[in-house]
């Protein structure tokens, strides 16, 4: 039996789900405009690092599972819900300020990022995507959808390395895109505007989804 349209269906589907605008896209787009193109790649790889965890417990039906147990999937999206927020209201208490949290203003004016700065733009990335229900749902609907049951273990592979080069690809993409010293200028020109609607989109991100928690 031929793979290959399934695995087709599988990029397919993945992509247009990265390429549509969500708080992973706002994060590593702001981090890379406001701070610095290696905060914004370090906070890609971890979206990217949890987007493919996620993806290896849809394909070996983790996440499935997760979904059918209500306590512990509302408790999931209490969790994601609540780390929005606070990312929203973190960009509202910011939106005057100097670049802060993930990086040093030092960074956001071209210097080179600590360690310590490149690890907590990772674990932001990697805490957002992590706690994030919608990834889990997606996850679990085209895995069980287009793998069929009988698939063997290196269809199964190949399907997680598609997700993990795309996610990787996209958000580097993106990290280098809102890098670039146009971008940055034009974000410090408007940072304020960008900020206020950035928080205003998180938050009403979590509180939809705390709203919609069962537990």
């Amino acid at each position: 039996m031929s793979y290959s349209l399934t695995l087709a269906g599988i990029a397919l589907a993945n992509l247009l789900a990265i390429i549509s605008p969500g708080p992973a896209f706002l994060l590593v787009s702001r981090t890379a405009a406001s701070r610095s193109r290696a905060l914004g790649l370090a906070t890609g790889l971890g979206v990217a690092a949890a987007t493919t965890l996620w993806a290896v417990a849809a394909t070996f039906g983790v996440a499935v599972l997760m979904t059918r147990l209500t306590t512990l999937y509302g408790l999931v999206q209490l969790v994601g819900g609540a780390y929005l927020i606070w990312l929203g209201l973190s960009a509202w208490r910011d939106h005057g300020d100097a670049p802060s949290g993930t990086a040093s203003a030092a960074a956001a004016l071209g210097g080179t990022p600590s360690a310590m700065e490149l690890r907590r733009a990772f674990l932001t990335g990697l805490s957002l995507t992590l706690t994030n229900p919608k990834v889990v749902v997606f996850f679990s609907s085209i895995f069980v959808a287009m793998l069929p049951a009988q698939a063997p273990l290196w269809v199964r592979l190949a399907a997680l390395g598609i997700v993990a080069v795309q996610e990787n690809a996209w958000y580097m993409l993106v990290a280098c895109l809102f890098s670039q010293a146009r971008m940055q200028a034009a974000y410090q020109r408007i940072k304020g505007g960008i900020d206020r609607v950035m928080g205003a989109v998180f938050i009403a991100f979590g509180a939809r989804i705390v709203a919609l928690a069962r537990i």
